[in-house]
């Protein structure tokens, strides 16, 4: 499974998320303000055009620390999820 998420934090706001499935990656691009990544106890700052690719299977956390909302643009791919609902053919 592949989601594609345009999210807007408000400042001061966080979002805390659990470990995904095994094996899943996140890849996170911010478009305006700043953004906190938190992954398994490590801090990343992001500022605008800034992109971070972590493994999603640990927990993880989305922080705007500012008083200026945050945009950005998050891509999660989760292997193994969501199979049964394929409508591409794989290639022979």
């Amino acid at each position: 499974m592949v989601e594609l998420w345009d999210w807007t934090l408000a400042p001061g706001e966080r979002h805390d998320s659990e470990a995904h499935s095994h094996g899943t990656r996140e890849l996170l691009h911010v478009q305006e303000g700043t953004v906190t990544v938190e992954v398994d106890g490590d801090r990343y700052d992001l500022a605008p055009g800034d992109a971070l690719s972590f493994h999603g299977d640990a927990p993880h956390a989305y922080i705007n620390s500012t008083d200026a909302s945050t945009r950005f643009s998050l891509t999660v791919f989760e292997p193994g999820v969501g199979a049964a609902h394929r409508t591409e053919t794989p290639n022979a």
